[in-house]
């Protein structure tokens, strides 16, 4: 009897964080320095305003590196390391922007994974702050083309915005 009432119980708190996390986080609205709120591309000013506050996200650099971990199981034809920097506009808590606000796919909608390279982590930065970072994926076809889906909340099942990168 004890197990079943711990059991629900911790049913029932399980459903309460998740419904936190898919209420509190809603994005009002996104938009670049254009006011466009449709797909991205390289160097866009892209500002995100959501219920915790309001930031901005700019992807300054897509390039293919020849170095690949000697250690690592992944295939790759290709490695591109996709450079970005984000700024803490007005959000109480650090913003942290990561590979996983981010899914990939190549140019025949196949989902990419992360490559372990020489990348530089974002880290946490407060109010008014700003940093820059770096992460690298795995390209297993010939084209130059990525779709960038971005997610201010990773458990959200749309995302706040595309970036396209052709190169």
């Amino acid at each position: 009897m004890k197990k079943k009432i711990v059991n629900f119980l911790f049913l029932i708190l399980v459903g309460i964080s998740f419904l936190v996390f898919a209420v509190g986080s809603g994005n009002d609205v996104t938009t670049n320095s254009n006011g466009k709120t449709d797909n991205y591309k390289l160097n866009d000013d892209i500002t995100v305003k959501s219920s915790s506050g309001e930031y901005r996200v700019k992807f300054t650099n897509i390039y293919e590196t020849s170095d690949r971990n000697q250690f690592s199981d992944k295939q790759a034809n290709k490695v591109v390391i996709i450079e970005y920097e984000y700024e803490n506009i007005s959000k109480e808590s650090d913003l942290n922007v990561s590979e996983m606000n981010f899914k990939l796919y190549d140019k025949d909608n196949n989902l990419l994974e992360t490559y372990p390279a020489d990348t530089k982590y974002g880290s946490g930065v407060s109010k008014g702050r700003k940093t820059t970072a770096s992460v690298a994926y795995a390209l297993n076809n010939d084209t130059n083309y990525i779709e960038l889906e971005f997610y201010d909340n990773m458990f959200n099942s749309k995302p706040d915005f595309k970036v396209i990168f052709e190169w």
